[in-house]
């Protein structure tokens, strides 16, 4: 089989997926387009994931999933394992591994060498590899095309096709938004590129495909993800400032946008996630650091210690201390509605309030915690630390009936804006002064 026959293969709908790395960003992919007939074989190394998937349940909270997965699992689209062997029936192979940060904060590859190394002694012409994952700015050329080239005997362009066509999808939505986003495809030739367009139009045959070339497809991902951290840092800053100033950021901001044609300033509060944090550092790795990148990180890392020591300054004037304190806290995710916690701002909540020693319980919906009168009765702080949608109707007034009377409540993304003579309720873009 060649380039052009594979395509038509693809544009038949007669062709067979496999995903290396079954998690948020691989399984709902896999589970895509086996819910369109297409035959899906993921690998993974984590056995207890491949149980639970196995069995049809999801491991993880993805929206508008309901019986999807048991429903792909028992027609047999969709089959998982962690023997490499099973891929070489796949004609298009995705790469959905993470890329993180190592303890020297320098782009950790180890995930997609080990997928690559997994890979490479089963790969037969023709097949087509697609670098899903978020990564450095020339990976797919620099080290996935090298890799193949040194360890097979595969011609890189004829035997396997390589392309970079990084997910966009949000967490918890990716369901949705697979059948609905535009795709970025970025393959080291046209046919190549032709070949991804078709293949991600299974999912819908509407779908808008922007083509281009592999470092700039590697490019818009980050790009589009440091625009919005850059952006929440702003938002943040802005926030520190209206505190300085005794002064509203929230009401400033709305003000801004209502009727503006030029407005659209987001809304201030904890940005994290395993995304955005960390795609600054993917976006100039072999670059000086620009000073507005480094300062956003700063900004945005450093509002849960901000939102702490607001905290311990309040109690201090109560005559208490953090280590005598109960703290409930309210969220664990990194975002409403989802139930990761990867590089959370709210855990980040819960480690520095454990670490001055107070005695701290988390209620979140999408995790099995205490309830939340346990979490909240009798405690001296409720801190709003997940703006989940479960949370939008408590209101301090109702709380602090379970609450200690003279409880301090931290709301960290401006939900509680409203009158507080006592000035028990901290909210994060609020001075003293409003």
């Amino acid at each position: 089989m060649n380039p052009a026959a594979l395509l038509d293969k693809v544009n038949r709908g007669d062709f067979c997926v496999g995903i290396v790395g079954l998690g948020r960003v691989g399984l709902p992919l896999g589970i895509a387009f086996a819910r369109k007939g297409i035959r899906v074989i993921g690998v993974d190394r984590n056995e207890e994931l491949l149980a639970l998937v196995g069995a049809g349940t999801m491991p993880f909270y993805e929206e508008d999933e309901h019986d999807s997965l048991t429903k792909v699992i028992a027609s047999g689209k969709l089959s998982v394992t962690s023997d490499y062997d099973a891929l070489r029936e796949a004609d298009i192979l995705f790469i959905t591994v993470a890329t993180s940060l190592n303890i020297e904060q320098r782009v950790d590859f180890s995930q997609l060498y080990s997928a690559l190394e997994g890979l490479c002694p089963r790969l037969r012409p023709v097949q087509l590899l697609i670098l899903r994952s978020t990564v450095s700015p020339g990976t797919l050329e620099k080290i996935v095309k090298p890799f193949i080239e040194k360890h097979t005997d595969l011609e890189v362009g004829k035997d396997i096709l390589l392309a970079s066509a990084p997910e966009r999808i949000s967490a918890g939505r990716a369901l949705i938004e697979l059948e609905t986003l535009p795709e970025i495809v970025g393959g080291l030739d046209s046919i190549t590129t032709d070949i991804v367009g078709a293949a991600l139009r299974t999912l819908n045959p509407k779908k808008l495909i922007h083509r281009t070339d592999p470092v700039s497809a590697e490019l818009a991902k980050l790009f589009t993800n440091v625009y919005r951290y850059v952006t929440f840092a702003v938002a943040n800053e802005f926030a520190l400032l209206a505190e300085h100033h005794g002064r509203n950021a929230h009401s400033i901001i709305r003000t801004i946008n209502e009727g503006y044609p030029r407005g659209n300033i987001p809304l201030p509060g904890p940005c994290g996630g395993p995304c955005l944090a960390k795609d600054g550092y993917l976006l100039v790795e072999e670059l000086s650091y620009p000073d507005f990148i480094l300062t956003a990180w700063k900004l945005n890392e450093g509002v849960p210690s901000h939102l702490v020591h607001r905290l311990k300054d309040a109690l201090s004037k109560e005559g208490k201390r953090l280590a005598d304190t109960k703290i409930g806290v309210l969220g664990k995710a990194f975002k409403a509605d989802i139930d990761d916690l990867r590089q959370s701002p709210a855990m980040r909540i819960i480690e520095l309030l454990e670490r001055e020693g107070a005695d701290v319980l988390c209620h979140d919906p999408f995790h099995d915690t205490p309830p939340l009168d346990v979490v909240i009765e009798d405690a001296d702080a409720v801190v709003l630390a997940t703006n989940h949608t479960a949370f939008r109707e408590l209101r301090p007034a109702e709380m602090r009936k379970k609450t200690k009377p003279d409880c301090i409540f931290v709301d960290c993304w401006g939900q509680w804006d409203e009158p507080d003579e006592e000035g028990r309720i901290l909210m994060f873009g609020r001075g003293d002064a409003t």
